[in-house]
């Protein structure tokens, strides 16, 4: 088992790249001799699980292995699980990439002890043939059982999804700005990103914010948001971001505390990711009961722009929401999706009316009836 003071940071499972060669050799290797199943050194198996190798094919398709030279494939009802020994109370992220093989409606269950999700695969966000993903789970004891398992029933007992390259990571919530209401506006605290990895993360749909891999938000839509760092794409500010996609597909939200009738300014970072996505580029902003559609203006010297939305509060929590107001893909692929990225969230009391005229326009106003009460 892992111990709990090695799950404080970002870290991959034992032998979570199944690149750990089992007793007697990988099955492709000449010399492997066996009787029955391979065994997958540090996991448990259920079911018709198999290594796979990088290029090995099934009739006439090609298996794909996201990451290394070889990943698992699990077959109808098959599981793989790995017990975790790791801290009670506190909240992990899971982190793996898996890929679709040959059944038409593929899915894959995680679980940590006894929480689950179901993960749709049906959908494909690139055309490498994989997608990491991430996930998160409050451990309800200090020992915990991680598991994959395949909930599909196909006729060819082998079709079944490909997971690879599995890491864990405790979730810390970071601490509310004194000057901003939104938690994590910057996106800075989330699952672990591999930095070998170029596609992002995945963040499926999620509406409990206690126990979302991106700590104070949810998503709320049926397909996921992709969430970006720095090494591969261009971020607004900091290390991490959010990529919205699908369109009304895939909706990102958080509930901040406001006090009610009161005015408030929700400002963002609208960028680019310089991932070819194909423009226009737009998100649709919501705040309380004020929408605005705002398109991505590029500018030559930035890849994003700050924008805001006034709004009253109405209740002392606030629906704050953003999504993709296109369906977007790459230019170079035309089919890989992508979308307008958002960063640096911030709701913050704002004493100015709505129409603007507050502060310095209120000041100005009041200087020119003066004047013009002097000349009088």
């Amino acid at each position: 088992m892992i111990s709990s003071s090695a799950l404080k940071l970002s870290c991959p499972i034992p032998n979570g790249d199944f690149e750990t060669s089992p007793l007697g050799g990988f099955p492709s290797e000449a010399s492997a001799v066996r009787d029955g199943p391979t065994a997958i050194p540090s996991w448990k198996l259920n079911g018709t699980v198999e290594l796979v190798e990088s290029g090995e094919k099934q009739g006439g398709m090609i298996l794909i292995v996201p990451q290394g030279r070889h990943a698992v494939r699990l077959g109808n009802d098959a599981e793989i699980s790995q017990d975790l020994t790791v801290e009670k109370g506190a909240v992990y992220s899971v982190t793996f990439s898996a890929a679709r093989t040959c059944a038409q409606l593929e899915a894959l269950n995680v679980s940590a002890g006894t929480a689950s999700m179901t993960i749709d695969l049906q959908t494909l966000y690139n055309v490498q043939g994989w997608d990491p993903y991430a996930v998160a789970y409050e451990a309800e004891s200090d020992d915990i059982t991680l598991a994959f398992r395949n909930p599909g029933m196909e006729d060819d007992p082998t079709c079944g999804p490909i997971i690879d390259d599995i890491s864990i990571k405790k979730l810390f919530s970071p601490d509310r700005p004194k000057d901003n209401a939104v938690l994590n506006g910057d996106f800075e605290e989330g699952p672990w990103v591999p930095k070998n990895v170029s596609l992002g993360v995945l963040l499926p749909t999620n509406l409990d914010e206690e126990l979302s891999p991106l700590p104070g938000w949810n998503v709320e839509s049926n397909r996921a948001v992709r969430y970006i760092d720095s090494y591969h794409y261009s971020v607004p500010q900091g290390k991490r971001a959010i990529e919205l996609l699908s369109g009304k597909e895939g909706i990102i939200s958080q509930m901040v505390e406001t006090s009610p009738n009161k005015m408030y300014t929700l400002t963002f970072a609208l960028g680019h990711a310089g991932d070819k996505c194909k423009e226009p580029l737009a998100v649709m902003a919501f705040a309380g009961d004020q929408a605005q559609n705002i398109h991505y203006t590029p500018d030559s010297n930035s890849t994003f722009h700050t924008t805001s939305l006034n709004f009253t509060s109405k209740a002392e929590r606030t629906r704050v929401a953003f999504y993709s107001i296109y369906y977007n893909t790459r230019s170079d692929d035309m089919s890989s999706l992508c979308g307008p990225v958002i960063d640096d969230v911030r709701v913050w009391f704002s004493s100015s009316p709505r129409n603007g005229i507050g502060g310095l326009g209120m000041r100005l106003v009041i200087a020119i009836l003066v004047l013009v009460l002097v000349l009088v």
